[in-house]
């Protein structure tokens, strides 16, 4: 028995959010989202009508919040089901971002940033972001199973991991401070870095590409291989941890 036959066709809709003033965004759920840089705010939600009614934007402070309200669901088949990704989808343009904090097992893109002020991002669940982003310092935390990509462009950056998250960035950052533990993979070979500061724990493992000075702690089973012109200043490796060059 299809859904048609229980329920009747499901129609797509699209809705605009009119709200503005937000420099951050946070989403969670297993929405989908798409964050670019515009000169003027917009926020347009498409998907099935039943999920847009169930479709929270708010914002608080200087944060735009996206979430599904708790207990939706979806008549399927085979009976009651949590509605899950793709359902939803939110297009917004925004003329700067400082923060994206992404939860739950949302997806999504942030592209076309660009300034020289702090950036902050925040990973949990089974969320993935896609980035494009050009900012001065940036801190990235990811927990869960997260996962961050793309292109970025900063001065300091600190990147946390831990859990099974992944992280695989290209293009330029001053100095990198990575702190990685549990089963966390950090492919940075393609992000160029002047000096590094890595502490791996756990069976995490790391990839960097750099021309400095590479202070490094790995313990447990962690690994790192370094690509780069590398001067190695403060060095402890513990158990059955490694270290490679080239």
């Amino acid at each position: 028995m299809t859904e048609e036959t229980m329920t009747g066709p499901e129609k797509a809709g699209e809705r605009d959010y009119p709200v503005e003033g937000f420099t951050e965004v946070r989403v969670s759920n297993a929405l989908e989202f798409e964050i670019t840089q515009g000169k003027d705010y917009s926020v347009k939600a498409t998907g099935r009508d039943k999920l847009l009614e169930s479709l929270k934007v708010d914002v608080s402070g200087q944060t735009l919040k996206l979430s599904l309200d708790s207990g939706t669901h979806s008549w399927l088949g085979l009976g009651w089901k949590h509605l899950s990704g793709g359902d939803v989808k939110v297009a917004i343009s925004m003329p700067e971002l400082r923060k994206l904090a992404v939860s739950g097992a949302a997806r999504g893109t942030a592209r076309g940033f660009k300034s020289d002020r702090d950036f902050e991002m925040e990973l949990s669940g089974a969320s993935k972001a896609d980035i494009d982003i050009e900012a001065g310092r940036t801190t990235i935390a990811i927990s869960g199973a997260g996962r961050v990509s793309g292109e970025l462009k900063a001065q300091e950056t600190a990147v946390a991991m831990s859990g099974a998250s992944r992280c695989e960035l290209a293009g330029t950052a001053t100095n990198i401070d990575l702190d990685s533990s549990g089963a966390s993979h950090a492919d940075l070979s393609r992000l160029q870095v002047k000096d590094a500061d890595v502490s791996i724990s756990g069976a995490g493992k790391a990839r960097i590409n750099m021309n400095g000075t590479l202070n490094v702690r790995l313990s447990g089973a962690s690994s790192l291989a370094c690509e780069g012109e590398v001067v190695v200043g403060q060095r402890k490796i513990t158990g059955a941890s490694s270290m490679t060059r080239g």
